[in-house]
C-alpha cells in the first residue's frame, strides 16, 4: 500500500458502492471457507523432523487457542524476539520466516503460509475513511515496533533503497488462498478486492501495483509447492529480480 500524495480518491457512488458491498462479501465468504479449509486440510506433502530440543514446552495458549492460531502466535514471537535483523539479506530472513513457520505447523505447508502471513502483518489497525478503525492485532505497541523492525526490507530489486515489508503479507496471504482455495486466479481476484478495497474505503490508501506484484508471486510459490515441496520463497523474489535486473521493467 502507498500513501496518496496527488491521486485524487475515487467518489463512491451508490452504483459503485453496491458493487463493491457484493465484491467484498464474496471475498469474505470465500476467506471464510478458505479458512475452515485450511484449518481442516491435513498437508501431507512434507513431515520435516525437528530437533527435540527446540520442541516448546506445553502452555496455556495451547489449550485456549486452536492449533493453527497457536502456531502464527509463536511464528509471529519468534520473529520478534529470535529473527535476527538485517537489511542486507532480507531473502534470507524471508526463508527463515517461512520455515519457522513449518515448524510451528509441523510440516503443513497451507497452514505455515497462514501462519507467516500473520506474523508478518506489518499493519497495526485499518483506519476507515468514515472514522472506524478495526485492529488487525493485539501486540502492545512496543510489541508490534520490535518485531516489524525485525522484518527484511528489501525484497525487490526496481527499489533497492526502498521499503517493502509490507509486501510479505502479501506474498504469504495470497500464497495461502491460493492453496487453501487450490485456485490460484480466485486468490488473484480477491486480492484485486481488497486492493479495491484499500483505495475506496481506507484513509491515506491507494491502489498499489506492487502489492499485486507481491499477490502473485505468492501465488505463484503456492502452485510451485505442489511439485517442489521443498521450494523456499526468495526462489519466486530471486526469479523476478533476474528478470527485472536483466532488462524487464513491468512492476507487474
Amino acid at each position: 500500500m502507498i500513501p496518496h500524495t496527488s491521486v485524487a480518491r475515487r467518489q463512491m457512488t451508490p452504483p459503485r458502492c453496491a458493487r463493491f458491498i457484493w465484491r467484498m462479501s464474496f471475498v469474505f465468504l470465500l476467506f471464510g471457507a478458505a479458512s475452515a479449509r485450511g484449518v481442516a486440510q491435513a498437508d501431507s506433502s512434507a513431515n520435516p523432523t525437528f530437533p527435540a530440543s527446540i520442541t516448546p514446552l506445553l502452555d496455556p495458549l495451547d489449550i485456549l487457542l486452536p492449533g493453527f492460531l497457536r502456531a502464527a502466535y509463536n511464528t509471529r514471537t519468534w520473529v520478534r524476539d529470535s529473527l535476527a535483523s538485517s537489511d542486507t539479506n532480507g531473502l534470507e530472513a524471508v526463508d527463515q520466516i517461512y520455515r519457522r513457520a513449518l515448524f510451528e505447523t509441523d510440516g503443513d505447508h497451507t497452514l505455515a503460509l497462514l501462519a507467516a502471513a500473520i506474523a508478518t502483518m506489518e499493519h497495526r489497525q485499518l483506519q476507515f475513511s468514515i472514522g472506524l478503525t478495526l485492529p488487525l492485532t493485539f501486540e502492545g505497541q512496543a510489541e508490534f515496533d520490535r518485531r516489524v523492525a525485525k522484518l527484511p526490507q528489501r525484497l525487490f530489486a526496481d527499489l533497492p533503497n526502498g521499503d517493502d515489508r509490507d509486501k510479505l503479507q502479501h506474498f504469504f496471504a495470497s500464497a495461502w488462498l491460493a492453496r487453501a482455495l487450490d485456485s490460484r486466479h480466485a486468490a488473484d481476484l480477491i486480492g484485486w478486492g481488497i486492493e479495491i478495497g484499500e483505495g475506496l474505503l481506507l484513509t491515506g490508501e491507494a491502489e498499489d501495483p506492487r502489492d499485486i506484484r507481491a499477490n502473485r508471486l505468492g501465488q505463484l510459490f503456492a502452485e510451485l509447492l505442489n511439485s517442489h515441496p521443498a521450494a523456499l520463497p526468495s526462489m519466486m523474489f530471486d526469479a523476478w529480480n533476474r528478470r527485472m535486473l536483466a532488462g524487464g521493467k513491468s512492476t507487474k
